[in-house]
């Protein structure tokens, strides 16, 4: 494993293929770990796995996922995971996990390839390892970022706080340090990544999750109050919001024969009046009013453009 050689979205996969072969063995020793290395569809050319290597990726599952790799000496040198009760409560950590899993799964099953589907997600994946680095780090990014609204790209040199996956794309929460302003970047809009030498640290009271608590999706909007939001599903649907909740302060507040009212804590910005949109076939909103109105006039201009000339 040359590591100066690797890409790094193929660091990115081995990290991962690291945390998950001891998370799933329970405990293991490097001896288990570098037999499994050496079958295991992520290592190209069959070499064997260097101690040193070892060490430096088992410091980078720590650095960049917050799993933690510690190693029993009592017990024959075997290496397991010191932090597992947080991995199974952590979202990022179990979707790293699990998106892994399924991974070797799918690389173990080639002849089935044509009957797995899976969902693209947009190029910028490419530079998801980079900004994972420099949050480590601490250190800003100069990014070359092009909108939807423009034919030219920009370069900013932003300060990258967290990293959110949402509708198959991948978006960096970026700082502007020379307006202090929060702003969201799609992955796949970035040409070019790199680190710069320029040192930042996130304010002490920063939480990624915290930050998006009161939002459904990436649309962040503070000039949007926080409301409670109650939403009457009928049919099928009800059974995928139990299952599956919009918001995760979603709550059953009354339920008839043929139907159920979910509430909501939220800011209704812009990505959670479209989730309603495509839910009116099933779902109504009975509060707020405003909101109530507001899909109803989505819908109406729906029907506007599909009337014929």
């Amino acid at each position: 494993m040359n590591s100066s050689k690797t890409t790094t979205g193929e660091l990115l996969n081995r990290y991962i293929w690291l945390a998950n072969t001891i998370y799933s063995a329970g405990r293991i020793t490097f001896e288990e770990i570098n037999r499994k290395w050496m079958s295991s569809h992520w290592n190209s050319d069959g070499s064997a796995l260097p101690l040193r290597t070892f060490h430096a990726h088992r410091k980078a599952v720590e650095d960049l996922f917050d799993i933690e790799i510690a190693c029993d000496k009592k017990d024959s040198f075997r290496y397991y995971i010191e932090n597992a009760e947080d991995v199974e409560k952590g979202s990022l950590r179990k979707w790293i996990l699990g998106t892994m899993s399924v991974s070797n799964l799918l690389s173990e099953s080639t002849q089935l390839s044509d009957r797995i589907l899976l969902e693209e997600i947009p190029s910028g994946l490419n530079h998801l390892t980079t900004i994972m680095d420099a949050m480590g780090q601490g250190h800003a990014i100069e990014i070359v970022h092009r909108s939807f609204k423009r034919d030219s790209g920009m370069t900013l040199i932003v300060e990258p706080y967290c990293l959110k996956l949402f509708h198959q794309r991948w978006y960096a929460l970026v700082r502007h340090p020379d307006t202090g302003n929060l702003k969201l970047y799609g992955l796949d809009r970035i040409s070019s990544c790199r680190i710069t030498d320029m040192e930042f640290t996130p304010g002490k009271d920063f939480e990624g999750k915290k930050f998006f608590a009161d939002y459904f999706g990436v649309w962040v909007d503070p000039k949007v109050k926080k409301e409670t939001v109650k939403l009457k599903v009928k049919g099928i649907p009800q059974q995928y919001l139990k299952s599956l909740p919009l918001h995760h302060s979603q709550k059953e507040v009354a339920r008839g024969e043929d139907y159920t009212v979910f509430s909501y804590r939220l800011r209704p910005t812009k990505d959670f009046v479209n989730e309603l949109i495509s839910m009116a076939g099933h779902a109504t909103v009975l509060e707020p009013v405003w909101l109530k109105e507001a899909v109803r006039e989505e819908i109406r201009q729906m029907e506007e453009n599909y009337k014929e000339d």
